[in-house]
């Protein structure tokens, strides 16, 4: 492996971070990575509540490695992939990052819910069929949380662990409002 040079930028960083910056620095600070395993571990674990592109993934490392809080090696042959590991100013931001307060509200982006604003002027069959498939979504993707959390519980972080129980609860709870919903709608209530 040929380990490339990072140049870490004197003072403050000379670029704000963002939220996949600091994905990619939790995800390293697991273990080392290339930019394929940065999609992969985050496809089965933080890919389920917190969606962006993967190209990201691919580009995100490189500008940690010019700021200096990630490094970059290369394979000398065969198909040269670039391995990433975090550095020590690289867990220092991460760190940073846990600590600042984070007043922001939960941002909802459901398209669901948009449809569902929007249906006065769509055909109730359309409606129903909304309902009762948001119903199932959210129904199927709670019960594989629980599969996954069943599989993790015993030997994965403790903080991973909450953050997958607290998806299963809001699916749960989305899964609810969407039954209830099939039920007014099926019944005449919601009319």
């Amino acid at each position: 492996m040929t380990t490339l040079p990072s140049e870490p930028t004197p003072g403050p960083r000379a670029r704000k971070l963002n939220a996949t910056s600091y994905v990619v620095l939790g995800m390293l600070s697991h273990g080392p990575a290339t930019s394929y395993d940065l999609k992969q571990r985050v496809g089965y674990t933080v890919g389920n509540f917190w969606a962006f592109a993967h190209s990201q993934l691919y580009d995100e490392p490189a500008r940690l490695a010019e700021d200096g809080l990630v490094t970059a090696s290369i394979e000398d042959g065969g198909r040269r992939r670039r391995t990433y590991s975090i550095t020590q100013e690289g867990r220092d931001a991460l760190r940073e990052w846990l600590g600042a307060p984070t007043p922001e509200q939960t941002e909802v982006r459901d398209l669901g819910l948009l449809k569902l604003f929007f249906a006065t002027f769509g055909d109730r069959a359309d409606l129903v069929n909304l309902a009762r498939t948001r119903r199932d979504s959210h129904r199927s993707r709670a019960d594989g949380y629980i599969a996954q959390h069943e599989r993790i519980v015993d030997y994965a972080d403790p903080w991973q662990v909450k953050s997958l129980e607290l998806g299963i609860r809001i699916e749960r709870c989305v899964e609810e409002f969407w039954a209830e919903f099939v039920t007014e709608l099926e019944t005449g209530a919601a009319d």
